[in-house]
Parts: structure tokens; C-alpha cells; sequence
């Protein structure tokens, strides 16, 4: 269950291990000022060492994710809100799938009662006799 939760508290997560990278670029800005540099060439040495933070930030969350699952629910949040913004065509959306789905399951009943019909048992006896020894 756990990873169900991280999965929706992606935005923490994603605040956190950025609060932590963070730390980690002044930590070592103060180990260098600690060693005699000026805190402008601390800074400018810390980030030649460390890198773009963005981009360290970027492949870190890389190693979390999950990028199928997580752009699915990125694209579904996205279609829920553009259909929250125009309810006409959400009507509409909603209807046409409504009828979709019912049109396909009335043919598939046709179509399934026509092409398969129950198959007939030679001997409805035997079935039970069947029945009533096992019961």
C-alpha cells in the first residue's frame, strides 16, 4: 500500500528530495568556506562540483518513478480538468459512451445468441444423475 500512497504524494516527495539536494550544495559550500575560501568562490566551486541542480533534481526523480504510470495519471487529471471546464461537451462525451457501450453489448448478445447457440446435452439424464450424487 505504501508505494500506492508515494505514487499520489509525488509533489512531497519531489519537495523534499529537493530540499535535501539542496542541502547537501550548502553543506558543501560551508565545508569550503570552512577551508578559507570567500563564500562567492565557495558557491561557484560547490556548484562546478556538484552540477545543475535542475538536472540532478530531473534524474533523481527519474530513479523514483514510475514514468508509464505516472503520465497516465498525468493525462487523465488533465482530461478530467478540460472536461470540468466545458460541460456541454462533457454531456455530450458522456452520452456518446453511453450509447457505444450499449449499441456493443446489444449487437454482442445477437450476435453471440446467432453464432453460438447452447450447445445441446446428448444425455440431460446423466447431468442429473451427476448432480444428485454429488450433493
Amino acid at each position: 500500500m505504501t508505494w500506492l500512497k508515494q505514487l499520489f504524494s509525488r509533489r512531497r516527495l519531489y519537495g523534499d528530495l529537493s530540499d535535501e539536494i539542496r542541502e547537501h550544495l550548502e553543506e558543501k559550500i560551508e565545508e569550503l568556506v570552512a577551508g578559507g575560501m570567500s563564500r562567492k568562490e565557495a558557491t561557484h566551486a560547490a556548484r562546478r562540483e556538484f552540477g545543475n541542480v535542475s538536472l540532478v533534481e530531473e534524474d533523481s526523480q527519474t530513479a523514483w518513478t514510475w514514468p508509464s504510470i505516472e503520465n497516465f495519471l498525468m493525462d487523465v487529471r488533465y482530461g478530467l480538468r478540460m472536461l470540468r471546464k466545458s460541460p456541454g461537451f462533457t454531456a455530450v462525451v458522456v452520452l456518446t459512451l453511453a450509447l457505444g457501450i450499449g449499441a456493443n453489448t446489444a449487437i454482442f448478445s445477437v450476435v453471440n445468441a446467432v453464432l453460438f447457440p447452447p450447445a445441446a446435452d446428448p444425455r440431460p439424464s446423466a447431468c442429473r444423475r451427476t448432480a444428485r450424487s454429488i450433493s
